[in-house]
């Protein structure tokens, strides 16, 4: 094992799953020498997770190693509805025996509790959000280098302005794309072809084929989420937030707001909000407003059975165009 120090405890926290696993790889690398990872590794989730168990196992010595390591995964303790177990976790906690690694994995913490402020405290806190485009776009272009791979800037650019905010996502579509084009260049048609681009990002361009008064562009990618078994209602939500934006847009523009600002405040990409604006430009307040309207008017006459949901949304639509 490496002589670097590692803590007793490391809570993880944040929506950036791929970084929490090469985090954790990194410290079984550190802690493990050859062959001894079975014997002394643990994992726990959700359910499985009571206190006295972890303990029973923590307290017991490692197996020819120095140290071991219990993985936890989403223990709730971090939230309301465990408050007896989060009292005894957090009171161990507090007494962690030196050959014990403990790593919480968790998704949301409430930063007020006292759990979360003794480990913070006492351990390790570690924080692991989408670090951004730029970040991911350097990623991918190390994977391009290594696995020589063919693909031009601005269509590397292109998929990955497709991809949802989740690495693990990003780099299983790169690598299937990968896999699909072989020895030959990587083309616009090949990532349209292979790859499945996330509800927000395909929202976001049938927003833009309305804009334009593209019907047929429009009405295609509504009945290709349909197929795709996307819900009507989950398309009606998104799209009714897409001019939610538009509108806040077309107010921070109007109020002399820079572009960057507003990017910054209702916490967009950049190139996003250029595209939007430039979708901004082809209303005007009113109809913007009387969209949003109509979003609520289709909800409500899917949710009184006054139409199917299918059809309600594709009228919304026709609406929207019109």
């Amino acid at each position: 094992m490496q002589n670097e120090k590692i803590n007793n405890c490391y809570l993880l926290e944040g929506e950036d799953d791929w970084s929490k696993s090469r985090f954790l790889l990194e410290i079984k690398k550190k802690v493990f020498e050859a062959d001894t990872e079975m014997m002394n590794y643990f994992e726990f989730k959700d359910k499985e997770i009571i206190v006295s168990k972890i303990i029973e196992v923590a307290e017991t010595l490692p197996f020819f190693a120095d140290k071991k390591i219990i993985y936890l995964k989403d223990s709730g303790f971090f939230k309301t509805g465990k408050k007896d177990e989060t009292e005894k976790f957090e009171k161990y906690m507090k007494s962690i025996p030196d050959y014990l690694v403990l790593i919480l994995d968790e998704k949301e913490v409430d930063k007020r509790s006292r759990l979360y402020k003794t480990i913070n405290t006492l351990h390790s806190v570690q924080t692991f959000n989408y670090p951004g485009e730029d970040v991911v776009f350097e990623m991918l272009q190390k994977q391009v280098g290594l696995q020589n791979i063919t693909i031009e800037t601005n269509i590397l650019r292109y998929f990955l302005r497709n991809m949802p905010s989740d690495i693990t996502y990003i780099m299983g579509e790169f690598e299937k794309l990968c896999s699909y084009a072989g020895e030959k260049a990587i083309t616009k048609e090949a990532i349209e072809t292979v790859c499945v681009f996330s509800l927000e990002k395909r929202i976001f361009e049938l927003v833009k084929k309305i804009a334009n008064r593209n019907a047929g562009e429009a009405y295609k990618i509504y009945h290709t989420l349909i197929q795709g078994k996307e819900s009507p209602i989950g398309i009606l939500v998104l799209i009714a937030r897409q001019y939610r934006m538009m509108l806040q847009v077309k107010y921070l523009l109007k109020n002399n707001m820079s572009p960057k600002g507003i990017a910054a405040k209702i916490k967009l990409p950049y190139f996003v909000l250029k595209e939007m604006t430039s979708q901004v430009s082809l209303y005007t307040f009113k109809e913007l407003e009387e969209i949003l309207g109509r979003c609520l008017e289709t909800d409500k006459d899917i949710k009184s059975g006054k139409m199917e949901s299918v059809k309600r949304v594709e009228v919304f639509i026709m609406e929207c165009l019109s």
